[in-house]
């Protein structure tokens, strides 16, 4: 499915090439409509709101957003693992997964970088990448509770991947999460303090991976085995 894509590609850094794409976007959303709608329609908000804005200034929102915010990051396993040993195991597993589905990574990007692992959700089946997507559920809610804190018209990308999902977040684990950490933004001595504590202990919860932000429940398995032959390449993300 395209819509895993699109929604990727919205979750990238923003270049011009991004930015001409944005019609066939809606395009591709309108054809399959995988998603609701209501859904639809704000996607449609977000596009029409990137076209009108500055390239620059959409640049700087997103790396204030997704860069200089810890708790907004993108790279799936900081907000299970954080920067323990398991987090390197799982970004192994997840890279033979990638090598298994024909994907090659030719981004700087992690493996567990949000927009890859939606390109890989994209070429497997339908059913197989909504459970998949319900799996990391609750990090998902989490996301788009704070980016809606941050009146952050990405919020409704990840809202959308939460429609996506084969099930809803667990709203008890996300409002706890929201409650210690509300995804406000950083000033340059937060940032490096909470980058810091994040592997100060190996022991500590926040570094297993046992809650996320201290509640709410990592992935079991953040996705099936499932063995298939492309050759569609990666995500590349411009800086």
């Amino acid at each position: 499915m395209k819509t895993l894509k699109v929604l990727g590609h919205l979750l990238t850094y923003p270049t011009a090439d991004q930015i001409a794409a944005l019609p066939e976007f809606v395009e591709i959303l309108q054809q399959e409509k995988w998603l609701p709608e209501s859904t639809l329609h704000k996607l449609d908000i977000l596009m029409s709101y990137m076209t009108k804005q500055d390239l620059l200034d959409l640049q700087e929102e997103f790396v204030a957003l997704f860069d200089r915010t810890p708790s907004l990051c993108l790279h799936l396993f900081e907000h299970v693992h954080g920067d323990s040993r398991d987090r390197g195991q799982a970004l192994v597993d997840l890279s033979g997964l990638y090598k298994d589905a024909g994907l090659l990574i030719n981004t700087e990007e992690m493996p567990d970088y949000l927009p890859l692992f939606l390109e890989y959700l994209s070429v497997i089946d339908m059913q197989d990448a909504a459970e998949n997507l319900g799996e990391i559920a609750d990090v998902l809610g989490v996301l788009a509770g704070r980016l809606k804190n941050r009146e952050s018209h990405y919020y409704v990308v990840f809202a959308a991947l939460i429609d996506a999902a084969s099930h809803l977040p667990d709203a008890k684990a996300v409002a706890t999460a929201l409650a210690k950490e509300a995804g406000d933004s950083s000033s340059f001595d937060q940032l490096d303090d909470a980058w810091e504590e994040q592997n100060a202990f190996d022991n500590s919860l926040q570094t297993t991976g046992q809650e996320l932000d201290g509640s709410c429940s990592p992935p079991a398995d953040i996705i099936s085995q499932i063995n298939i032959s492309t050759d569609i390449p990666t995500v590349n993300r411009e800086v």
